[in-house]
């Protein structure tokens, strides 16, 4: 097989910081890209030719997933361990010939030895789950009443560094974001990081009637409207007293309690229903919304200068689309919750972990929660597989994948592998903000991103 031709292919497929190997039907190397010398530890030279059951059988790497393809005809993922002790996530694609049998098996991989949720799933799968329990007790104990937040991803990282910035202040903060992404979290990690030794308090807005919604927020005295507590009421507000106050879904806070709401957190003093004495309050106030203000504000239900009041400090919230490093590590985690709030030993088949990397998750992090839940506590083997994933979340499973093969009898070898780099192009460019940011993150050289771009005509759509 000569490919010294496709070497714009193969100068694309270099640059991958992942090996790229691809065999033949027999199991013999073709093919290897140049990061298998950093991966495997040998030559990419020498590596040519060489049997997979071979290598194998020396441990160059175990199991192979060129061996499991060819014996089962379908495309495989597994873990596999190499001689020099990295821990490889590992899938193998088939390419068939033009009478439908398979003609190569084209292999990449993932390293997950340095995630430290990965080698506790790795533990799991390989079934040390004493050592697993033992483990997360011990975390237990050591854990805070702060809620923890994963953020590996770099729209999450900003988020929390932004948050541990402020968090001392007593700056108003407005948090935003789609339903489900955690502002609620957020608002409780910002009461923990500003020390203050008061209650974190929190208050939906569109959870109370409007009719209420005064006196459970202000409180009222005795007698101050019909059906009221005889000895009166203190509000919601009093019980943040030297803590926080979060105040959730704040756009459908009612036109005129914002007004109050506007005189309560310049002057930080509130008067009950029914009493003409003011009350000071010593208080930090932060809200939430997943409306867009500024349109409430246009269509003239929302106050303008309430919400310059809030939105002093205004961190927005990435989607869980947006921040899809943390989705491995949100997966391990609430498996790992959830287990222990249910007394459970489920473990996620490769396969399921797979299809919950690439759904689309429209309700975010509260969505995928539920999903977890749902699946420790209904399915009956301890090992969750694909066909346990309930219909509805098939439907948004993002069928695209960076690194996936889509074969058609008449695509030869390098127009599959260009469409492979117009792929890894479109994904990166989506991402980075500079051609110099996309020759960074892929190991080339600036000028050949620009040329590859213009190749293929990439460019930002409006």
């Amino acid at each position: 097989m000569n490919l010294d031709k496709y070497w714009d292919w193969e100068e694309i497929v270099d640059s991958i910081n992942t090996d790229v190997i691809v065999a033949d039907s027999k199991g013999n190397i073709v093919y290897s890209n140049s990061s298998v010398e950093l991966w495997l530890n040998i030559k990419k030279n020498d590596i040519i030719g060489l049997s997979v059951m071979q290598l194998e059988k020396e441990r160059v790497f175990y199991p192979s997933v060129v061996k499991r393809v060819l014996e089962t005809g379908e495309k495989q993922t597994l873990i596999q361990e190499t001689r020099s002790g990295k821990k490889l996530l590992v899938t193998g694609n088939i390419v068939y010939n033009d009478k439908n049998n398979i003609k190569y098996v084209v292999t990449y991989a993932q390293d997950v030895t340095e995630l430290e949720k990965m080698k506790l799933y790795v533990k799991m799968i390989e079934g040390e789950m004493e050592t697993i329990k033992s483990e997360l007790k011990e975390l237990q104990s050591k854990q805070s009443a702060a809620p923890h937040i994963i953020a590996k991803s770099e729209p999450m990282k900003h988020v929390v560094s932004l948050i541990n910035r402020v968090a001392r202040s007593n700056t108003s903060v407005l948090l935003t974001g789609e339903s489900g992404v955690g502002k609620t979290l957020l608002a409780e990690y910002l009461h923990n990081q500003s020390g203050r030794k008061g209650k974190f308090v929190t208050i939906n807005c569109s959870s109370i009637p409007e009719s209420l919604l005064e006196s459970e927020l202000f409180g009222y005295d005795a007698g101050a409207f019909t059906g009221a507590n005889p000895k009166g009421k203190k509000g919601l507000v009093e019980e943040a007293k030297g803590g926080t106050l979060f105040l959730d879904e704040i756009g459908e806070l009612p036109i005129n309690l914002q007004a109050k709401l506007l005189t309560f957190t310049q002057s930080k003093e509130f008067i009950r229903v029914g009493e003409t004495t003011p009350i000071s309050l010593d208080f930090r106030l932060v809200t939430a919304t997943n409306v867009n203000l500024k349109e409430r504000i246009e269509d003239g239900k929302f106050r303008e200068d309430l919400y310059f009041r809030l939105s002093v400090i205004h961190i927005p919230i990435p989607s869980l689309r947006e921040r899809r490093e943390d989705l491995l590590s949100l997966i391990i985690e609430l498996t790992q919750k959830f287990n222990q709030r249910h007394q459970q030993e489920k473990v996620l088949d490769h396969a399921v972990i797979d299809h919950l990397l690439h759904y689309e998750w429209p309700g975010n992090v509260r969505e995928l929660a539920n999903l977890m839940e749902r699946l420790v506590l209904t399915v009956e083997d301890n090992l969750i597989q694909q066909e346990h994933i309930p219909k509805e979340f098939i439907s948004n499973y993002r069928k695209e994948n960076s690194f996936r093969f889509q074969v058609l009898e008449e695509k030869t070898l390098p127009e599959m592998m260009q469409e492979l780099e117009t792929q890894i192009l479109q994904k990166v460019f989506a991402r980075c903000k500079s051609t110099t940011e996309m020759a960074r993150q892929l190991g080339v050289s600036q000028p050949t991103v620009v040329r590859k771009l213009q190749k293929y005509g990439i460019k930002k759509t409006t």
